[in-house]
């Protein structure tokens, strides 16, 4: 699903409630968010990967202090 290629606009969903098309309504409201949705959803995606293949800066700074604590102690 392309999220950019979006078949209807806000200004749709506006007239289709002006007109007193419910069904219109609820056809441009679906895709509408269905769009966004998805690129929530997207997003999110990117997130969780980015966590999962990024070093925790916790684990890192508790390795260096035990890297320190050890050399200090050999000398």
């Amino acid at each position: 699903m392309d999220s950019t290629v979006t078949q209807y606009e806000v200004s749709d969903l506006v007239r289709y409630a002006y007109e007193g098309q419910p069904a219109k309504m609820q056809d441009v409201f679906n895709e509408l968010m269905a769009g966004r949705v998805y690129d929530s959803i997207q997003q999110k995606k990117i997130e969780v990967a980015n966590r999962f293949f990024s070093p925790d800066e916790t684990e890192i700074d508790l390795e260096s202090q035990e890297e320190d604590e050890d050399g200090e102690n050999s000398q």
